[in-house]
């Protein structure tokens, strides 16, 4: 740690992911498009031990996934509360509303975790797919100096521990989706059977 100047709490100027440039207006669907920085705070509306499609839950939020944008950005990008919208970049898009409010920090968007992909989830123009949830458009960053020791504290593990702050970093597009498809009419369904995997055999001469 020392020899990294890591020995006391210090700043790290931002890193440059290069998630968005390669997406930014690649697909257009003629909504205006602006780039935020992508926060992911501790669950909100959900408990550890209950999820948050729970019916006590699903009364106190929008009753499915949501992100919270400043009211300076949502202008900017055309966009009113609770309006569908999309939020991508080059690792991965979520299908979400919005919430528009005065208490979030302008160039900033957020998305508490643990919101998962089960109820009011449609599909992203972007992808083709359903919408993925607040990891999906972030990516693990290795840090060496977290990796260092195997001794009390140190003792390295795959998981947040493991990694730094650098999803913090993260930076992804945002704009009004066009079209709300729910991904559930018979194509869709038909086009996925095939991917299903195959039974076993039950017969061993099938095998």
């Amino acid at each position: 740690m020392q020899a990294f100047g890591e020995q006391l709490v210090s700043y790290r100027p931002p890193v440059d992911t290069k998630t968005t440039e390669m997406v930014r207006n690649s697909k257009p669907n003629g909504n205006k498009e602006i780039v935020l920085n992508w926060i992911t705070p501790h669950q909100k509306w959900g408990i550890h031990s209950t999820y948050s499609d729970n019916l006590l839950m699903l009364t106190l939020s929008r009753g499915g996934p949501i992100i919270w944008m400043s009211e300076v950005d949502a202008a900017e990008a055309g966009l009113e509360d609770n309006d569908w919208v999309e939020v991508f970049n080059a690792n991965g898009a979520i299908a979400c509303r919005v919430v528009v409010s005065q208490r979030v920090m302008k160039g900033m968007t957020m998305m508490y975790h643990a919101q998962e992909r089960i109820v009011n989830v449609p599909g992203s123009e972007m992808t083709g797919t359903r919408g993925g949830h607040h990891n999906s458009v972030t990516r693990i960053i290795m840090k060496p100096t977290h990796m260092i020791g195997g001794y009390a504290q140190q003792a390295w593990g795959f998981n947040y521990y493991g990694t730094v702050g650098c999803n913090r970093d993260e930076m992804v597009v945002v704009r009004k989706m066009d079209k709300i498809d729910w991904l559930d009419d018979d194509g869709f369904e038909a086009s996925n059977t095939e991917q299903l995997p195959r039974p076993l055999p039950t017969n061993p001469d099938e095998a």
